[in-house]
């Protein structure tokens, strides 16, 4: 018997598939729902707010240098979103149905783990390196993402860089 090639679009698909099987499971399908729905952007804008408790000029400057670092990678987003037009898994792998229903029609990149990312970078640059601890829920955000079978692992992959190159580059311009 003959063995497939291993490319990446296989990984990809077989990645999706396995995190579907977990999906399937109550505890892992709430736990992919509440990781996804928490970098939904509401925490994005409350992050101020939490920061003025501590010193109004601290979180008007982290206001401030947040609102570039998110409109400039937004427009990068959208931009590479709408130029590459990669099909969401569940229009490429027939039978595959998604949990949640996704926002807009194509995949590459993931907006929530790019919007994740470039937050804990934001945090970690702009306040403390503590917060780069926040990476690990970033990482979580692009996992659930796949697990609701909105997203390819390369998908996430390059949300996630983009976020945090977004950021490094915010930070060092601005800071």
């Amino acid at each position: 018997m003959r063995s497939l090639p291993i490319t990446l679009k296989t990984v990809d698909v077989s990645l999706v598939l396995r995190m579907a099987e977990r999906a399937a499971r109550p505890a892992s399908r709430r736990n992919y729902l509440l990781l996804s729905r928490s970098a939904d952007g509401w925490l994005y804008l409350l992050s101020p707010l939490v920061v003025a408790a501590m010193s109004l000029s601290t979180a008007l400057q982290f206001f401030t240098v947040c609102g570039a670092a998110f409109a400039i990678e937004r427009s990068l987003y959208w931009t590479i979103k709408n130029t590459t037009r990669r099909n969401r898994p569940p229009e490429s792998i027939p039978g595959l149905r998604s949990i949640v229903v996704a926002n807009d029609r194509f995949s590459l990149p993931s907006g929530h783990t790019s919007g994740a990312f470039l937050f804990v970078t934001m945090l970690a640059q702009c306040l403390n390196p503590l917060w780069a601890l926040g990476y690990f829920w970033a990482a979580g955000v692009g996992t659930s993402r796949v697990g609701l079978g909105v997203h390819f692992p390369t998908d996430v992959f390059a949300g996630a860089l983009l976020g945090t190159c977004v950021g490094f580059a915010v930070s060092g311009v601005l800071l």
